[in-house]
């Protein structure tokens, strides 16, 4: 696993670990607005595409829980969907947010660290936590015990990373200085910087689940061209020019 780092402000850095990501993704998730997600939304995305044909085996009335919730869509999503879903999130702002937002389903969104949820034992059929495992130092080891605690046996757990591409790779094989804008080779970082998330290669994040006590049934690369598109500007070809699209065709397939 490679870790991750971002530049902070002086209170961020010197904050615990919970409230730090608090604050850090309360503040993110801020400058966007709690707007009205379309069911297409939600089935458009890779993460469903993948986790559909499994969700599909759930019986009606089926409890699942979004570990990390964020902007709330997928639990509005499954709840419309004839399921029992519950959204969870360390931001007390945004649980708030998200009550206001989905008055009649208030009562889905809680305040809750996912590592150490107030959940009974075999509750849920499925859990899914989109980006949100890697974000503690300590590792994913928390996140998947808990997951295995909670999830009733034969259920299901659906998790994102960000992986450890070819993009990240070839960054790897360069000194600090030619790829980090933060880092100056004469001075150094200016500023405080904090651990912000682990990158995975595919086998990592399998040994994650089978250690903690799960059957791996896949693991997939989503958001291709989302990567892509970073990587290509790394290479310095900027979306105007007309080889950053031929140069992307060419890329998909590694």
């Amino acid at each position: 696993m490679k870790k991750d780092y971002i530049p902070v402000s002086q209170d961020l850095s010197s904050a615990d670990e919970v409230a730090f990501l608090e604050k850090y993704w309360t503040q993110l998730l801020g400058k966007g607005s709690f707007e009205d997600f379309a069911r297409s939304s939600v089935e458009r995305r890779d993460e469903f595409k993948v986790a559909s044909k499994y969700i599909t085996n759930l019986l009606p009335h089926s409890r699942i829980l979004d570990a990390g919730c964020g902007a709330g869509e997928w639990v509005i999503y499954f709840a419309l969907s004839k399921f029992e879903a519950i959204g969870l999130d360390l931001s007390k702002k945004i649980v708030e947010g998200l009550a206001q937002r989905f008055p009649e389903h208030s009562n889905r969104f809680l305040v809750g660290d996912i590592r150490n949820t107030k959940f009974e034992d075999n509750y849920f059929d499925a859990l899914f936590s989109w980006g949100v495992f890697e974000h503690f130092e300590n590792g994913l080891g928390a996140c998947f015990r808990e997951a295995n605690r909670i999830i009733k046996k034969g259920g299901y757990l659906f998790v994102s990373v960000p992986f450890q591409n070819y993009r990240h790779m070839y960054k790897d094989m360069h000194h600090l200085w030619r790829w980090d804008k933060d880092f100056d080779r004469e001075r150094g970082y200016a500023g405080k910087m904090r651990f912000y998330q682990y990158r995975l290669t595919k086998p990592e994040l399998e040994r994650e689940f089978e250690i903690h006590g799960f059957k791996t049934l896949g693991v997939y690369a989503i958001n291709k061209w989302h990567g892509l598109a970073r990587f290509v500007k790394d290479l310095g070809i900027t979306p105007r020019l007309k080889l950053n699209k031929i140069t992307k065709f060419i890329l998909y397939p590694l």
